[in-house]
């Protein structure tokens, strides 16, 4: 295969009349061009939100194993703010 795309490029240069010299410093161009694209990419990517936090902590191995009430902590533990347990909530409104 590698043998096939430097054969395409020999023959493309002897076609156009190019040297060989202009593809490679070309082929080097477009290479430091990609290489910028996905460095720019990577570092303007946009982050991931708070709210997914919990889901990362749901397949954990951890909190299959665990009783309610350490699922509840954990959860509660990577939340931005964590929720009202609902046993508090309806004795607070009686």
């Amino acid at each position: 295969m590698f043998a096939d795309i430097v054969f395409f490029f020999v023959s493309l240069s002897m076609t156009l009349g190019v040297s060989m010299e202009f593809v490679s410093v070309t082929l080097l161009v477009v290479a430091a061009c990609l290489t910028w694209a996905t460095v720019w990419f990577w570092r303007t990517a946009r982050p991931e939100p708070e709210s997914l936090a919990p889901l990362e902590i749901m397949s954990q191995r951890e909190f299959a194993g665990a009783d309610e009430e350490s699922r509840k902590k954990m959860l509660n533990s990577v939340r931005a703010v964590p929720v009202i347990d609902a046993s508090q909530s309806s004795i607070e409104t009686q």
